[in-house]
């Protein structure tokens, strides 16, 4: 597996955030606790949570004219979605993964594996936190104009 870089993890999670920029009150409360989220429950429950019931593809949450759920959950879903991109291919993990699909395919993993899996969602966390809050910032300086 390659390495992630911090440029790629950037860029990867701030293109799938920005449209959800307009809607960034409906959905900033809930990013905030993925990190605390997957250190109290682990990723199979995260996993759980990120695919809202209505998504029943398992596709991202619309952050603007999704359900309430939807546009609640929608950094969760970016979350899901960045590490399937990073990791998905050399894990066999897909976005589109039923919770029983991911949790079956998670216990086949290595404990490394797992360890690497739950290092990396807490470091997207920590990357969907920093481009919120500038998204944030940048909402806020946009409005005083």
């Amino acid at each position: 597996m390659n390495p992630v870089s911090s440029y790629e993890l950037d860029r990867e999670v701030f293109q799938l955030l920005n449209p959800g920029e307009g809607q960034l009150d409906n959905w900033q409360g809930a990013a905030s606790g993925i990190a605390d989220y997957v250190a109290s429950w682990g990723v199979e429950r995260f996993w759980a949570m990120s695919r809202s019931r209505v998504l029943l593809g398992g596709e991202m949450p619309n952050a603007a004219t999704g359900s309430d759920e939807e546009k609640r959950y929608f950094a969760w879903g970016v979350a899901r979605v960045v590490l399937c991109k990073i990791v998905g291919t050399d894990l066999r993990i897909e976005k589109t993964m039923t919770t029983e699909a991911f949790q079956n395919r998670f216990r086949e993993l290595d404990f490394n594996q797992q360890v690497l899996l739950t290092d990396l969602l807490m470091e997207i966390s920590d990357t969907i936190q920093f481009w919120t809050m500038r998204l944030k910032d940048a909402k806020k300086c946009n409005t005083q104009v």
